[in-house]
C-alpha cells in the first residue's frame, strides 16, 4: 500500500526477553519522519515481561504481533515476520536497537 506516493516499509522487530529496551525501540520507530510503516513484532517466546509491554503498546496503534509457542531462534522469528510483511521494502530492527 502506498501513502502519499511513499511505498510501504515493513519493519519486523524481533523480541526475546527485551523488556529493558523494547519500548524505546518501538518509540524510535514511531518517531520517524517517514510514516508509511508497517510494524511487525515477532516475539520468540519471551519469559520476562516483554509481552506485557508490547501488549500495552499495540493497543495504541496499528501493529501486527506474533508470538512463537516455543523458542525457535532469531532466524525463525525474522523469517516469520518477513512472511507476513506487506511492504515493498523491509527494514529490520532488533528490540535492543534504535533509529535516530
Amino acid at each position: 500500500m502506498e501513502m502519499n506516493n511513499q511505498p510501504l516499509v515493513s519493519v519486523p522487530v524481533i523480541t526475546y526477553n527485551s523488556a529493558k529496551f523494547v519500548l524505546e525501540t518501538l518509540e524510535s520507530i514511531k518517531a520517524q519522519t517517514y510514516q508509511n510503516i508497517e510494524l511487525i513484532i515477532s516475539d520468540d517466546c519471551s519469559t520476562d515481561n516483554t509481552v506485557e509491554i508490547i501488549s500495552e503498546y499495540i493497543n495504541n496503534g496499528l501493529v501486527t504481533y506474533i508470538k512463537n509457542e516455543s523458542n525457535k531462534g532469531v532466524a525463525f522469528s525474522r523469517n516469520r515476520g518477513v512472511t507476513i510483511a506487506k511492504g515493498k521494502y523491509i527494514a529490520f530492527l532488533d528490540a535492543d536497537d534504535l533509529w535516530a
